[in-house]
């Protein structure tokens, strides 16, 4: 009996300290790019309180850079300016109002959407259905129980605000938005808004494999749901995905080499964890440079 109770106790030391060691799959790399060193960090677009704070390693990073890089420089309050201030081309004529022209299926899928934002939406409900559809798509985590106002990106760039330090934006909202703003009939828009509304739901529950991978660490896992989300073997999603990532994680590489011919100084880039993985991603594209991307490893 002593040895079985010794054997049990050995295992369970053993299995212990295996768990202690566990190497984890942070979403972070560094560069060295002409005298400037740069953390690449991997971020995601909704969460949960119990996913704060992040992990030491990730405020490890932030606290080593002297400045910050997110895709867009504005926090969630300018966003929200500049969202209607680009849109306002695409206001409706007094009187007109989307929700006039919505099922009740799509307006009940909003309702549930904007709970306790009903102000915001009826706000969107005056612009062409592209401005919703973009917000929606935003949004549609909120089925998962995940919360956009708890992302990552804004997480870090409200301790950047806070602590004062250097804020660089990769590109434009501008250019964000125009992503969503497809220059097609009002009533091809109105049919486009009420499919996802349909489908939202679905939608996300096929993206919720990249939160968990996200949240557990597990980048390979990360990396085989994101693929299968792509689905690039199909024409019509690779030019999706040339769109949002490619052309982007192009044009992202060179403003941080243009960065680093600047004064000399260590930066926190924090993007969407999608545009690490997948062909020509930001890590393929700077190697294709002739720099050299390892793990990142706590100072």
């Amino acid at each position: 009996m002593k040895t079985i109770i010794f054997s049990m106790m050995l295992l369970l030391c053993q299995q212990t300290v295996r768990a202690g060691n566990e190497k984890k799959d942070y979403f972070l790399w560094q560069v060295n790019i002409n005298g400037s060193e740069f953390i690449l960090a991997g971020s995601i677009h909704a969460a949960k309180p119990e996913h704060y704070p992040r992990p030491d390693a990730y405020i490890t990073a932030y606290n080593q850079a002297d400045k910050v890089i997110f895709e867009i420089k504005e926090g969630p309050k300018e966003l929200e300016k500049l969202k209607f201030s680009y849109a306002g081309k695409d206001s409706l004529e007094e009187g007109q109002s989307l929700d006039k022209h919505l099922s009740p299926e799509s307006k009940e899928t909003l309702s549930l959407l904007f709970k306790g934002r009903e102000n915001q939406l009826v706000r969107y409900y005056h612009y062409k259905p592209w401005l919703l559809n973009m917000v929606v798509s935003g949004r549609k985590y909120i089925f998962l129980g995940y919360d956009p106002q708890l992302s990552v990106d804004m997480y870090f760039h409200g301790l950047a605000a806070k602590d004062e330090k250097t804020i660089i934006g990769l590109e434009k909202a501008e250019t964000q938005f125009a992503l969503f703003d497809f220059n097609i009939p009002y009533e091809t828009q109105l049919k486009v808004l009420e499919a996802g509304l349909k489908n939202v739901r679905q939608q996300a529950l096929n993206e919720q494999p990249l939160f968990e991978n996200y949240y557990n660490s597990d980048m390979e896992g990360f990396k085989e749901a994101f693929l299968t989300s792509m689905n690039l073997e199909n024409p019509q999603m690779r030019s999706v995905y040339n769109k949002i990532f490619v052309n982007r994680n192009k044009a992202w590489v060179e403003k941080l080499i243009e960065l680093a011919s600047g004064t000399p100084g260590t930066y926190l880039v924090l993007v969407g964890s999608g545009h690490y993985f997948g062909p020509e991603n930001i890590l393929e594209l700077i190697e294709n440079k002739g720099f050299t991307v390892k793990p990142y490893i706590v100072r």
